[in-house]
């Protein structure tokens, strides 16, 4: 990542531009791999209003390039959560740097296993930073695939 992109706690201020990335990605990334159906449904689970509530049941992290908000990411536990880069800002190191730093969030809390459910269209990615196909599961006609990977503690 370079000197003008910073990674910092998401608050409450972040909800709606956290919400603008998450449907943007899904839209224009998600949306290859997965029915209109399926799209529309999960596009209702990332409002301003529910990305608010997330907030407070999960460490979030924005990626900004100066104020925009270009990537978000999540850990609740052992699982990261939520983790996308605006379709625009792709192979920058954005979504390498939020799980990086979302690992060793982990590591401190003591988390020696990190689990991500993954979309099909992340799972190339995930691979890439050394997590392992576990399982695939539906949810309605939403595929995903689990992934682990062991971290250092720290």
């Amino acid at each position: 990542m370079s000197d003008y992109l910073t990674l910092k706690p998401a608050t409450i201020e972040h909800a709606e531009g956290v919400g603008r990335v998450i449907r943007e990605a899904i839209e224009q990334v998600n949306a290859k791999d997965y029915p209109r159906a399926e799209i529309n449904r999960l596009l209702q689970n990332f409002t301003t209003e529910r990305i608010a509530g997330l907030l407070q049941q999960r460490q979030t992290l924005v990626a900004l390039a100066g104020e925009q908000i270009v990537g978000t990411g999540a850990i609740r536990g052992a699982e990261l959560k939520s983790v996308f880069v605006a379709p625009d800002w792709h192979r920058r190191g954005i979504g390498v740097a939020l799980v990086c730093e979302l690992a060793k969030i982990a590591a401190r809390d003591g988390i020696e296993t990190l689990e991500v459910s993954s979309s099909l269209s992340a799972t190339q990615f995930y691979s890439s930073l050394g997590f392992i196909e576990k399982s695939r599961n539906f949810f309605g006609d939403e595929e995903t695939v689990l992934m682990t990977k062991a971290i250092a503690r720290t």
